[in-house]
């Protein structure tokens, strides 16, 4: 206590405001505001102690400002008071630890338990489901592709071997027939041997010039070359050849007929009918020796199935028939008369017969004659 009385004696501030607020309150004699201010001075005393004390000082501040102003201090001697007062550390909230919560390792292992059992249950009922449901139709449709299988390599082999045999006998019966003659002349065109006859021709059936045999125009040429004077017995070149061809047909030199001479050169260099021939004479290029020559075709031995088949054809034409006259050529002849006739009015329209006692109609004998027709076709067609 006498701490407390020192502190408050030493401190100039308390005893400022007491002042003040004395001389607010307006009292005029000395004696009363001696024992006001010792009063203000008791209080703010009380005030400091109870500030001070250990309880308080955790206190909010706004509490402790309400409780001194409900006491009779004012504003600012609270303030004052609350500046001298140290400075505090933060409070420290008390450890309150939560309680700890139950063990659920029960629970989880019996959670546990049940999916589990879930899972085991329902992977047995699928695995029934697949051996009972699944298995054998999964079986029954791989076997059924395998035998599928292995009956079309069955067929196929078949086919197969029927093709071998096939081929083989047809190779045997094709044996006898002539085979067909490469880079043949047709026979209207064999027969010509200069290019005006093949104009002629031409002419004749009314063919355009690149509508011509290619080999036909070609060994023209060349017979027309090897008639002029002096060439009798040597052969062209590539260009005496078509110079040849240029000069009898002159639509080769527009454009169509160059496309045509082009189409002219590939025959001339890929026919075996015509040869190169490189002679030795000429000192130039490799182009300027090559000379061509026609070689024909050699004749084809026919076989003797198509020597017995031209003397068929040959008997055949000079075979006459007999000008004896059967007896039932005649009846013949009428059944098939009498069978155009029924064929010819076969889809006629019907006409219903005049009714007794109406006005006769001109019925003529041909249309009575279609009508016994038609009886006697529906008796045939309903037997």
């Amino acid at each position: 206590m006498a701490e407390e009385d020192k502190s408050t004696t030493s401190l100039p501030a308390p005893s400022e405001p007491l002042q003040v607020s004395g001389s607010q309150s307006g009292a005029h004699q000395p004696s009363q505001s001696t024992a006001e201010e010792n009063n203000r001075s008791d209080l703010i005393s009380r005030a400091r102690i109870f500030l001070r004390s250990s309880q308080i000082q955790s206190q909010d501040v706004l509490a402790k400002r309400r409780f001194l102003l409900d006491k009779g201090l004012n504003e600012n001697e609270i303030e004052l008071l609350l500046r001298e007062l140290p400075p505090q550390l933060p409070r420290v909230p008390p450890r309150t630890y939560p309680q700890p919560l139950p063990s659920g390792l029960l629970t989880l292992l019996v959670g546990l338990a049940r999916l589990l059992t879930w899972v085991a249950g329902g992977s047995a009922a699928l695995l029934l489901l697949y051996h009972k449901v699944l298995l054998p139709r999964i079986v029954r449709t791989a076997e059924a592709r395998k035998s599928l299988k292995m009956h079309q390599i069955n067929l196929l082999q078949k086919l197969n071997v029927s093709l071998q045999s096939f081929k083989e006998t047809q190779t045997q019966c094709y044996a006898p027939l002539p085979r067909p003659v490469p880079h043949k002349e047709h026979s209207t065109f064999a027969s010509c041997h200069g290019l005006l006859d093949v104009l002629k021709e031409s002419e004749t059936q009314n063919l355009k010039v690149n509508q011509l045999p290619q080999i036909t125009l070609l060994r023209c040429a060349w017979e027309d070359f090897r008639a002029l004077p002096g060439c009798a017995d040597s052969n062209p070149r590539t260009e005496e050849l078509f110079q040849v061809l240029e000069s009898r047909i002159p639509w080769l030199v527009s454009d169509e007929g160059l496309a045509f001479e082009r189409t002219l050169w590939d025959v001339l260099s890929t026919t075996p009918v015509f040869k190169e021939l490189i002679s030795q004479d000429s000192l130039e290029g490799a182009s300027a020796h090559v000379r061509w020559v026609y070689v024909p075709p050699e004749p084809v031995v026919p076989t003797a199935f198509i020597s017995s088949l031209d003397s068929l054809s040959k008997a055949i034409s000079t075979f006459q028939y007999p000008t004896t006259s059967s007896p039932y050529q005649y009846t013949l002849q009428a059944m098939t008369e009498f069978t155009g006739y029924i064929s010819s009015n076969l889809y006629t329209p019907y006409r219903p017969p005049s009714i007794p006692g109406t006005i006769a109609s001109s019925i003529e004998p041909a249309d009575e004659m279609k009508k016994e027709i038609r009886a006697l076709k529906g008796l045939v067609l309903n037997r």
